[in-house]
């Protein structure tokens, strides 16, 4: 019992000095308790930066296009003839020459008539080679031994003649005997005549007028074979163009009829970046400007990795003077080279058309200024967090946006991706190699400008505290003791 009582007596005289002790804690060192503990507990946000930068802006028109082929850089495939699909020769998506066979129909009946048409054709050749030709010798002969006879003939008719003229004077013969004799004469002498004349004839050749004929007769048999030959190279249906075979859709054993489109060779190793402007636009728009076209789905903040993999530049080829009855805007077309087929045709683009430079200005990344409903803004780094600034927005080109009426300096880390509505002063971590180094064509415009902000800061570091921290901190010490 008389132990309960001593361990009774020393709590109570133990409970006053906890409460003294108790009320003697700083009060410092409880708000600053207090204060840490949000601290310990703010996350930081992860964001992705880029450096502003101060160089000339240009003055470019940009709109929304589409890629078109050029006219004579897509070739339709379509049958001159009706006929059988024998054979596909090349397969779809394959690349395919100038003149190239792709399809063959079914040839027999186009063969037949071309077989036909020659054999005419050839007949009438040797037909006008045999007029042509000299007589042979035996020929020649049967016509010299046919005038010979004949003069036999008429030798004969003349002795008969003469031997009968005495008698005739005699009155040993009648006169009419004589008469008959005569007649006999002057018929061998036309028949000798008659043989002359067929041998000459013989020998001089074929009238011209014969020849002429013969030969309109040839003409018009190559003719018909030509057109013979032409049907049957209409059935092989063959690429009018150099490029890639895109489209093909009859089969083997399908009837086809003439003209209906049975695919599409499309060559885009140039193309057209196509986009309408309102006149007032389009007046600025000159031949031979140069533009810029990337894929409409393309991120339009330069400093992403893959964006300049995928721009083309191009040069514009025509500017339309007849503009469009519903929309009143003219058409703008861009020749754009494209060996590696990366644009496609019917691809939606963006068109950056270059028109000229301004003077230079404090630009920031496209993708970094943001409208939120009060107007455009953007996030800054500064000592670690977040600074929101409203700038005045100018002309965008390449990804870069012309801002003034802020207090940005050049090479200040500009946040482009993970900022969307950040709140004032948040923490921020940056992404790994984010804001450590940039690539030497963007800093050095403003190399100059952040070392001159790193040696103030360095400055500001190293000045001695004043008084007023050094009592404060004086007497945080004296309340820790």
């Amino acid at each position: 019992m008389s132990s309960f009582l001593l361990r009774s007596r020393w709590w109570i005289l133990a409970l006053p000095l906890l409460v003294v002790c108790a009320g003697c804690e700083s009060p410092s060192e409880t708000v600053k308790a207090d204060d840490a503990a949000p601290e310990e507990a703010e996350a930081e946000v992860t964001v992705r930066v880029a450096p502003a930068r101060f160089e000339r802006a240009a003055r470019t028109i940009e709109g929304l296009g589409r890629c078109e082929a050029l006219p004579d850089h897509t070739a339709p495939l379509t049958p001159a003839v009706e006929g059988h699909v024998h054979e596909l020769l090349v397969e779809q998506g394959h690349e395919v020459k100038k003149g190239q066979p792709i399809v063959e129909l079914n040839k027999a009946v186009a063969q037949a008539d071309l077989s036909e048409k020659t054999a005419t054709r050839d007949g009438l050749i040797a037909s006008l080679a045999l007029l042509k030709s000299i007589p042979r010798p035996e020929e020649r002969r049967a016509n010299e031994l046919a005038v010979e006879q004949a003069k036999i003939t008429l030798e004969q008719a003349r002795i008969a003649a003469d031997r009968l003229r005495p008698l005739v004077k005699r009155h040993e013969v009648p006169e009419q005997q004589l008469q008959d004799t005569e007649r006999a004469v002057h018929l061998a002498e036309l028949q000798v005549q008659t043989a002359e004349a067929t041998l000459h004839v013989m020998m001089i050749g074929p009238r011209r007028e014969a020849i002429a004929e013969a030969e309109g007769k040839i003409k018009t048999a190559e003719a018909l074979v030509a057109f013979s030959r032409a049907h049957l190279e209409y059935h092989t249906i063959r690429s009018p163009i150099d490029g890639v075979l895109d489209s093909l859709t009859c089969r083997p054993g399908q009837t086809i009829a003439i003209g209906s489109p049975i695919g599409e060779v499309v060559d885009t190793r140039q193309v057209f970046a196509t986009i309408w402007l309102s006149p007032r636009a389009a007046s600025s728009v000159r031949v031979g400007q140069k533009a810029r076209v990337r894929p409409a789905d393309a991120i339009v903040d330069q400093i992403a990795a893959d964006n300049h993999d995928r721009e083309k530049t191009g040069k514009v080829a025509f500017v339309g003077r007849v503009a469009d009855p519903q929309t009143g805007n003219l058409p703008i077309r861009v020749l754009v080279d494209n060996p590696d087929g990366q644009l496609t045709i019917g691809q939606s683009i963006r068109l950056s058309i270059l028109l000229g430079e301004n003077e230079p200005i404090l630009q920031v990344p496209s993708g970094a200024v943001l409208d939120l409903g009060d107007g455009p803004v953007f996030s800054v780094v500064r000592d670690g967090k977040s600074v929101v600034l409203h700038p005045e927005v100018g002309a965008t080109h390449d990804g870069w946006t012309a801002v003034t009426g802020t207090d940005l300096k050049p090479g200040e880390q500009v946040i482009v991706d993970g900022g969307y509505n950040l709140p004032e002063k948040t923490a921020v971590k940056l992404l790994a190699g984010e804001g450590k180094e940039e690539p030497k064509d963007r800093a050095d415009g403003h190399d100059k400008a952040a070392k001159e902000e790193a040696r103030a800061a360095a400055k500001e570091e190293s000045k001695p505290a004043s008084k007023e921290d050094e009592k404060t901190a004086a007497k945080e010490e004296g309340a820790r003791s």
